[in-house]
């Protein structure tokens, strides 16, 4: 089989290639590609072979960035890259996490599911007295965006301008220049800036406020880690919730076996937010690189070698589901890697994101009726230029009629 070029966003232009990943697995598990920019990168295929690469920390390192340069603009492939939660290793990687967790205790996520049910059913209601909407603009973008707003402490007349900024930033557009993208990127710095001038003389009970007063070990972040925690936060969550949400609903449109068992077993949606994630896997990968020389599945790599653990392949691993490539809403799904594989870097948020997508899942199986896509062949939608995450663009939807909210 053609390798493939697994940097190059255009590559997935027509979504992930479940295909040629089957077949690495079976008969390739750990391959090597080549890359433009680097002397190449291993590629991990297996579920257990990611689990293992993102749970062994001592040995695979996120530093510099665990982006796939290809990906990535010059713009946020820089020194504030580098700083991001995401970016850091344990020691620091440890301290700066339990510094920011105090923003997403169980109680502070509690706190928001009223919330989170008012925007839902406002969102729905938006759309409830017509009989069509592009979901991604009108639905999957919003309610994670308020959400995070509302966490954070954005003020609801800057939270469109602060996403904007968020979507030129990450480069999921090939029409905005590097210089628009920094730009946008230097803008969200100086908002985040403004927002701790203003916390400084007006406390609040937000996200903001927990990051400037928490100290660990007499330690407390300072305003470049807060900028650059800012930024993320926006991005990351924001694009899996959004993603699943409307990868989501375009399978279970495309199995409506599916959709009709969540309809006839509400307490199923749960459960079906999980398999969902694993079989939709919003992030399709990440780096790690070899603080040492070692073996994954049978291959040698070096020390320093970047080895990218491709997400969206252990989720269809045959190995850990059987019949992976099958939507089943009713399959224990728990192992799935869709927010990492364990270890250190597990998803931050992954309970809010779990929250958001089960309301929203609750409020699509439970009040449209008729729901279908808007185009005859799914394959015409627009996707996300990336190597990173996977997702739509554009998803136009019709329905028949729309329940009022319960």
């Amino acid at each position: 089989m053609e390798n493939l070029e697994l940097w190059n966003p255009s590559t997935f232009k027509n979504g992930f290639p479940h295909d040629y990943f089957r077949d690495k697995r079976d008969n390739d598990p750990v391959f090597w590609s080549e890359h433009p920019h680097w002397d190449g990168f291993w590629n991990v295929t297996r579920h257990a072979d990611v689990q293992r690469v993102s749970r062994d920390s001592d040995c695979f390192k996120s530093q510099p960035n665990p982006f796939l340069a290809g990906d990535q603009p010059p713009s946020v492939d820089d020194g504030a890259n580098s700083q991001m939660l995401i970016s850091l290793d344990p020691p620091d990687h440890t301290k700066m996490r339990k510094l920011v967790n105090r923003g997403f205790t169980p109680r502070r996520v509690r706190d928001l599911e009223e919330r989170i049910q008012s925007q839902v059913d406002r969102l729905i209601d938006q759309v409830a007295d017509k009989s069509s909407c592009e979901m991604v603009s009108e639905i999957a973008v919003e309610l994670p965006l308020q959400v995070i707003a509302d966490l954070v402490g954005v003020p609801e007349e800057d939270r469109h301008q602060i996403f904007h900024w968020t979507e030129i930033t990450f480069g999921f557009d090939e029409k905005y220049t590097t210089e628009e993208m920094m730009d946008a990127g230097a803008q969200m710095f100086a908002y985040a800036d403004q927002m701790c001038e203003i916390r400084k003389k007006e406390p609040h009970d937000d996200l903001i406020s927990v990051l400037m007063e928490a100290e660990i070990e007499g330690e407390s972040l300072d305003q470049m880690q807060i900028d650059v925690f800012f930024m993320l936060l926006q991005n990351a969550g924001s694009e899996t919730t959004r993603n699943l949400i409307t990868t989501g609903t375009l399978e279970l449109i495309r199995n409506p076996n599916q959709m009709q068992i969540l309809k006839d077993d509400p307490s199923l949606i749960p459960n079906a937010v999980e398999e969902l994630l694993r079989y939709t896997t919003p992030v399709m990968q990440f780096v790690r690189r070899p603080s040492y020389d070692t073996v994954v599945g049978g291959q040698e790599i070096k020390a320093g070698d970047p080895v990218v653990i491709w997400y969206s392949s252990a989720n269809r691993d045959e190995r850990a589901f059987d019949n992976p490539d099958t939507l089943d809403v009713t399959r224990d799904a728990s192992q799935h890697v869709a927010f990492g594989a364990g270890g250190p870097h597990f998803c931050l948020g992954a309970s809010l994101a779990r929250l958001e997508a089960k309301m929203m899942f609750e409020a699509i199986v439970g009040r449209f009726e008729g729901l279908e896509l808007g185009v005859e062949d799914p394959r015409t939608l627009p996707r996300l230029h990336s190597s990173l995450v996977d997702g739509y663009v554009e998803m136009p939807l019709r329905w028949d009629g729309v329940k009022p909210a319960a």
